[in-house]
């Protein structure tokens, strides 16, 4: 199959501004390296609509980018937004997250922590639930490596349904121990 077809089964990577695309940048660049990636036949990037900084960065960090790998997105919430009109703009951002789960069907759905991603992994979670996204399909979410004793309000949203929760701090493995899908792997940045 053609990297670019729209049938192929991609993976998400979905950015946020600022720290998050950092962290991603490093944590993408290291996937790039992985034959098991030859499995997967696109990456497409989840980028908000407002955020040009996120693809400038990553297009810095792998210049073998071209305009159809990103997929411009409505945000959840914009810093500073009210949490009233956060609401609704957090329902729009989550019509349109399970209409590219439903058209893409991505084989994983990667990200680390920005608001942007909370609507692509409740919907790739409900898709998967409802048998539109295949069974062995992932969610896997690296916690911010800034978040050393406690979980940011995307990793407490996140953290009951994805299939693999990452933290970079021993406190954090610690508090959470029992949840079966956190990993602890030492500093993956």
């Amino acid at each position: 199959m053609c990297p670019n077809n729209r049938t192929a089964q991609p993976i998400y990577v979905i950015l946020g501004s600022g720290g998050h695309t950092a962290e991603m940048c490093k944590i993408n660049q290291a996937l790039m390296q992985h034959d098991d990636l030859k499995q997967y036949q696109s990456v497409r990037y989840i980028v908000a609509n407002s955020d040009d900084t996120s693809e400038k960065q990553i297009r810095s960090a792998l210049p073998a980018l071209k305009d159809s790998d990103f997929i411009r997105v409505p945000r959840s919430r914009s810093v500073g937004q009210s949490w009233l009109s956060s609401i609704f703009t957090t329902l729009w951002a989550l019509l349109w997250s399970c209409w590219l789960i439903w058209r893409d069907r991505p084989k994983l759905v990667l990200c680390n922590g920005p608001g942007t991603c909370v609507p692509y992994c409740y919907a790739a979670y409900l898709w998967r639930l409802l048998g539109r996204l295949p069974a062995h399909s992932k969610i896997v979410f690296v916690e911010s490596y800034c978040r050393v004793e406690t979980l940011s309000l995307s990793g407490r949203l996140l953290l009951p349904l994805v299939d693999m929760f990452v933290v970079h701090w021993p406190a954090l493995a610690t508090r959470y121990a029992k949840k079966s899908n956190l990993r602890y792997f030492g500093r993956i940045l």
